[in-house]
């Protein structure tokens, strides 16, 4: 009995978010057509290398999202860690943004100073779609700064690209509401957003790039049939192949007379034109038989063009038959006596090969926003053999086949529908987030800013809020993640979710438990992770039931020994924090803060208050600090008091003597 031979299986779409070894999620960028929660869930937990919980605990964003305006809110609870951006101008410079790109920053889990980015290009939407029914094809790259250091021509090609995808992001933002990406806390000091770390990262690597051709492009300025062959010569021979593989998720509409559609008779006739293909090379169009638009019912005109309609070719790795939604064109010579795709060339990106996606610019009316990437595979040969590695065999890599076409059978092929005409579900409200205001009794939701464009707040049961002038809008209950707002344009209805932020800044997060002294030092000896999945609860906007007089853990917790208890928390924190590193400081006093003012109800800090001493004191001493936050001189050391501060009003202690702390 022999061993049967393994499948190869490339990496899904979600797969393709996965942070490197010794490295997680820091900020991440897409932009895309589409995306759905059931994807990005996934996507976000590989990137962040968070679960659901964790994520909505921390409240901290780590990726955001920008789709065409056709797409629903996606919002912060469904997907804790993303946060989807609204549209700011309506109507858009684009008629979709069909654009399907990624950016994204890892950081190295044990040197901060270390970073990796990546730069993903797609075919296929952030949807759960791509991941289970459609045939699409990814394109990544990896960047790190020891790349940068070694001086590689690689690093260099790879840095151009993810310079020009960076330029393409740059113009987006433009035209989308970022103000939740830096929000001013009230009482809290403004520190750097992970996005702009990232950003950072990314102008080392398009210096390292810089002078060199991206082969990223985009059609804001030109077609990508236009820019096409000018990308061919730069990153390819200019040697004239004698092979052309043409596929595309939809295609011109039908139209009534037999012929050609335009874009791939333009694509045959530009390349031939710039001598990249011979006069008469093969020509195959792959197609979804299901749905191929005008090819439908052209196959007699594209048989008498020398031309062959194909159905895509299905990887061995698929269970079941996947409809084609990539949009790719492969370019090679092939010969008699060779097993290699010579000179081979390949086009992947988000543009069908229609005119919006392919053969016009970007506008309004009649283009997409769209991307691709052309590529230059080495080595890559035709069909499968004895010893090759199978991520070298081109039907491996793009859905080709040439067993089977539709010459003698143009009747199984189907039409289907065409892209729907897009609706604005989804644009920019006059208020991009409220700050949570606790004071005694009362409770508000308060806006950053005024604004001029009027709004309602509702409550969960779709009434609006009463606002007063100067506070903001009064709430009943728990702090809600997000809340919901209505406003008007042109007579129309028009609402979005916006997320709340507490009083530690964090965003739609989830209600912060009670805790004892023991569980606060168990999730500070964790940092820089957050607490297990397990003692969190995911979408908990309700806090747990506690006598506050007594606090949540009593029955458990020994408070004969308070005094030992709590110098114990003391050092271990001093311990802890004086081995944090600069880059994470941030981070830590968010975490301390957290903690302590859970367990502000704590048994063992009643107990020692009754002995009149401050025990946060101690921790005010330089020797408890790390240098760089050792005074309130630096930046770090002034945030640092503030927390102390803050633990010290909530737990009643400011007012009390301080510990002597000898050297």
């Amino acid at each position: 009995m022999t061993k049967s031979k393994s499948v190869f299986k490339p990496l899904s779409l979600a797969q393709h978010f996965e942070a490197p070894d010794d490295f997680t999620g820091c900020f991440g960028w897409i932009c895309g057509y589409s995306a759905d929660s059931s994807f990005l869930e996934e996507a976000v937990e590989r990137f962040t290398r968070r679960m659901r919980a964790q994520r909505a605990y921390e409240g901290r964003l780590a990726v955001a999202l920008l789709l065409d305006p056709s797409n629903p809110q996606i919002t912060p609870k469904e997907v804790p860690g993303a946060i989807h951006l609204p549209l700011r101008n309506v109507p858009p410079p684009f008629k979709l943004l069909h654009a399907k790109v990624a950016i994204l920053g890892f950081r190295h889990t044990a040197d901060a100073r270390r970073w990796c980015l990546r730069l993903i290009v797609s075919t296929g939407n952030w949807t759960r779609q791509t991941l289970e029914d459609s045939l699409d094809l990814v394109w990544r790259i990896d960047l790190g700064d020891h790349d940068l250091k070694a001086q590689d021509p690689a690093a260099a090609q790879n840095g151009a690209d993810i310079g020009a995808a960076w330029a393409l992001f740059t113009w987006l933002r433009r035209h989308f509401d970022v103000r939740i990406l830096d929000p001013l806390v009230p009482g809290r000091q403004r520190f750097e957003c992970e996005a702009t770390t990232v950003e950072r990262w990314i102008a080392k690597a398009t210096k390292c790039g810089a002078g060199r051709p991206p082969r990223f492009f985009d059609n804001r300025e030109a077609s990508l049939l236009a820019q096409l062959p000018v990308l061919v010569r730069k990153h390819a021979s200019q040697s004239a192949r004698n092979y052309l593989g043409m596929g595309s998720g939809y295609y011109e509409s039908p139209v009534s007379e037999n012929r050609i559609p335009p874009v791939l008779r333009g694509i045959v006739d530009t390349l031939q034109q710039a001598q990249l293909i011979t006069l008469k090379p093969v020509i195959d169009v792959f197609v979804n038989p299901n749905a191929c638009q005008a090819v439908a019912g052209s196959v007699a005109s594209i048989a008498q063009a020398g031309w062959t309609v194909r159905q895509a070719g299905q990887p061995k790795c698929f269970k079941a038959q996947r409809a084609l939604h990539a949009k790719f064109i492969f370019s090679a010579t092939c010969r008699d006596n060779s097993a290699f795709c010579n000179s081979a060339w390949l086009y992947l990106g988000s543009g069908n090969l229609t005119n919006p996606g392919f053969g016009n610019p970007m506008s309004y009316q009649t283009g997409n926003l769209e991307v691709g990437v052309v590529v230059t595979p080495e080595s890559l040969r035709w069909r499968s053999a004895r010893g090759v590695p199978p991520e070298s065999v081109v039907t491996n890599l793009l859905p080709l086949q040439w067993d089977t076409d539709f010459l003698q059978e143009p009747a199984s092929l189907a039409p289907g529908s065409e892209m729907p005409e897009p609706e604005v579900l989804y644009s920019s409200a006059p208020v991009a987030y409220f700050f949570w205001i606790a004071e005694e009794d009362t409770h508000w939701l308060q806006a950053p800013e005024e604004t001029s464009e009027p709004f309602d707040l509702l409550d969960e049961a779709g009434e609006a809020r009463p606002q007063e002038l100067g506070k903001g809008f009064t709430w009943q209950g728990s702090r809600p993640r997000q809340v919901q707002v209505r406003w008007f344009v042109g007579g129309k209805d028009r609402r979005a979710w916006v997320p709340v932020i507490d009083e530690f800044g964090r965003i739609a997060a989830t209600i912060l438990p009670r805790i004892d002294l023991d569980e606060a030092w168990n999730q500070l000896a964790d940092f820089p992770m957050p607490p297990d999945e397990t003692e969190l609860l995911a979408d908990s906007e309700t806090e747990p039931v506690v006598d506050p007089t007594h606090g949540p853990a009593e029955g458990a917790l020994t408070a004969s020994y308070p005094v030992r208890q709590m110098m114990q928390l003391i050092e271990n924190i001093a311990a802890k924090q004086t081995a944090v590193s600069r880059t994470d400081w941030v981070m830590w006093t968010i975490r301390l803060e957290q903690c302590l003012v859970q367990a502000a109800g704590s048994i063992v800090i009643k107990e020692f208050v009754k002995l009149n001493i401050n025990p946060l004191s101690p921790l005010w001493h330089c020797s408890f600090r790390p240098d760089f936050a050792a005074t309130s001189a630096t930046a770090e050391g002034l945030r640092y008091e503030a927390v102390l501060k803050t633990l010290e009003a909530e737990w009643g202690v400011a007012d009390l003597p301080k510990f002597e702390v000898h050297e």
